[in-house]
């Protein structure tokens, strides 16, 4: 009977062995390493590295949407001024993006194919200082919420 006794201890033992050895390989299913995984840019949180999460093409087609449907009521400086920055700034840019598919064009909202609302969305990054990249701003809700809005340092 004494030879049954060890056999959960040696189970339990099994199992947190298992969970050291298999931690490298969990990595793959968080959230960032999946979107990396499917070349999607992102911004880790809670560090202090950028990395570029729009394209300049996508900036500039941002441009024109807001020229078309933005710029009758929004001045530029809306977007780039304290105000905004206290608002936005830290967040994820999910909640942007949504606060901006949910109440545009005033009297509207919505309306806009997914893919202008992003296209604005990169517009106003690049307002802000933040450098282009070579891929297209994601507009679906799990790679928007894992990217933080975050400004480049000021310079000194």
């Amino acid at each position: 009977m004494h030879k049954h006794t060890h056999l959960p201890s040696a189970f339990l033992l099994a199992v947190v062995a298992a969970s050291v050895f298999a931690g490298s390989r969990m990595t793959a299913q968080q959230p960032g390493a999946r979107l990396a995984a499917q070349n999607r840019p992102i911004v880790v949180r809670d560090t202090g590295d950028s990395v570029a999460v729009y394209s300049e093409e996508q900036a500039t087609e941002g441009q024109a949407v807001y020229k078309k449907s933005c710029a009758e009521c929004h001045e530029l400086d809306e977007f780039t001024n304290s105000d905004f920055k206290g608002k936005w700034v830290g967040r994820p840019l999910f909640e942007l993006f949504e606060q901006i598919r949910t109440t545009m064009p005033d009297g509207d909202p919505g309306t806009l194919p997914r893919e202008e609302y992003g296209a604005t969305v990169a517009y106003i990054l690049k307002l802000n200082g933040l450098p282009a990249g070579t891929t297209r701003l994601a507009t679906d809700s799990v790679a928007l919420s894992a990217i933080t809005f975050k400004l480049p340092a000021s310079a000194p």
